[in-house]
Order: structure tokens, then C-alpha cells, then sequence
């Protein structure tokens, strides 16, 4: 089955005809055929004073706490296979401890795709002595970027050196990379989806966006297609 990828729509897009299958990551535009859910822009015209004042105060606390850790920041503007295979193990072994799903190779072959189009952005956080503590994998297009995936070192039977700088790193990192984003002419964070769990919308909201209703999934563009997403829904379904 084919699909075609839109990120970011903010006007209707005709796809091309050879195209069974569309789908649409965090469009702006209403529709009954993708699921509404909300979340966070974060515009980075503004100047950086702008972006600390909207922050909360436990964010800001934090990446006060997190400046004076020796942080790494590795940045892969153009992430290759090796570079997506090492932040693959790093987030299967935090989501095997989770119990949550884990990177296979459907979503693999997402990211390649996604690399050959140069719409990537990878970021990392090691420690002082060169330990991997945080990664964060970004969508980059056309000004806008939007957190994808992101996965921090569990405290579970780390040494007690690593414990605090683990639970500034995602943080950190995540305004590393504004800044980086805002340095390079982008316009607009998107923070990921906003779920219902209490400390995770915190701590998206914690950073000063403007919450915005966003539209995602597949729409099929045949009898054929829509059969054969029934079924992967279907399986989806039993298997979870």
C-alpha cells in the first residue's frame, strides 16, 4: 500500500492521484476522517527573553538546574541509519522497562523516509563521562517543527552521580533545541500531542504555547485501501 506523508498542513492538499493512501500528522485543517487531538505551538519569532517569561516556574527552575550540569549535546542535522539504530535501542530498552510500545521496523522505515527527505532533526544528551541520558527525535519542515519521539534515562539502578542531570535532561534539551530551531530561521514548535496524563501536559504546557486543536491518521483514497486500514485497525485492536 502506498502512503503519502503531509506533515504540518495548514491548507487543503491535493494528493497525487498515484497515492492509495494519505496521511496527514498534525494538520490544521478539520476533518471527520482524522482524530482530533490537541497541542502546543510554541512561536519562535519571539526573542528569547519572550520564550523564558512564558515558562512556568518548575521549567524554568529546571533549566536553571540543568545549566549548571557538564552536559553533551550531540545534534545529528542529518541523522543516518547508524545514528536512528542507536536511538532505537536506547528508547526499546526504556519502553521494554515502560511496558509501552517500541520502535519496530514499519516505524524504521518512517524515519528513513524521513531522513532521505532531510526532515529529520536528532539530539542528544550524554553526561560528563559520555553516558547517553536523553534523545529527542524532531519533524523539520518547512520552518515548523514538531516533536516525535523522545525517550529519557530511567532512574531505576542508575548510580547516584547520573540521578540528578537524568532528571534535568529532557529539559535541557528541549530548550537546547529551541533555541537551535529559533537560530535557524524556524517559526513554530509543535510540542506533541497533549495527553490526558496530569504531568506530561504540565510540563508541555509548562513552556508558554498556545494550545491549537490538530488533525491526524489516514485517509484512504479507495474502496480498496480503506478495507485493508479497517484490518490494520482490526489487528491494532486485538493486539493491544
Amino acid at each position: 500500500m502506498v502512503t503519502q506523508h503531509i506533515y504540518f498542513a495548514d491548507k487543503p492538499t491535493a494528493a497525487r492521484k498515484k497515492m492509495k493512501l494519505v496521511r496527514h500528522v498534525h494538520s490544521l485543517i478539520p476533518s471527520r476522517k482524522l482524530a482530533r487531538s490537541e497541542t502546543a505551538h510554541i512561536y519562535l519569532t519571539q526573542d528569547e527573553g519572550m520564550l523564558r517569561a512564558a515558562m512556568s516556574i518548575r521549567n524554568l527552575q529546571m533549566i536553571e538546574q540543568a545549566e549548571k550540569e557538564p552536559y553533551q549535546v550531540i545534534l545529528h542535522e542529518e541523522p543516518t541509519f547508524e545514528n536512528l539504530r542507536d536511538f532505537q535501542k536506547f528508547y526499546n530498552q526504556i519502553a521494554k522497562e515502560k511496558k509501552i510500545e517500541q520502535i519496530s521496523r514499519p516505524h524504521m522505515d518512517t524515519f528513513k523516509l524521513l531522513a532521505s527527505e532531510k526532515a529529520l532533526l536528532l539530539t542528544e544528551v550524554r553526561s560528563e563521562c559520555g553516558q547517553s541520558l536523553c534523545y529527542s527525535l524532531d519533524v523539520v519542515h518547512a520552518k515548523k517543527a514538531m516533536s516525535y519521539y523522545v525517550a529519557t534515562s530511567t532512574l531505576f539502578l542508575k548510580p547516584e552521580h547520573l540521578k540528578q542531570p537524568i532528571r534535568y535532561a529532557h529539559c535541557f534539551l528541549l530548550w537546547h533545541n529551541l533555541l537551535y530551531l529559533k537560530s535557524h530561521g524556524y517559526e513554530v514548535y509543535d510540542m506533541g500531542e497533549l495527553t490526558n496524563e496530569v504531568a506530561i501536559r504540565e510540563f508541555k504546557l509548562g513552556f508558554g504555547g498556545q494550545i491549537v486543536d490538530v488533525y491526524s491518521g489516514y485517509i484512504a483514497q479507495s474502496k480498496i485501501s480503506a478495507l485493508l486500514l479497517g484490518v490494520q485497525r482490526w489487528r491494532k485492536q486485538q493486539s493491544s
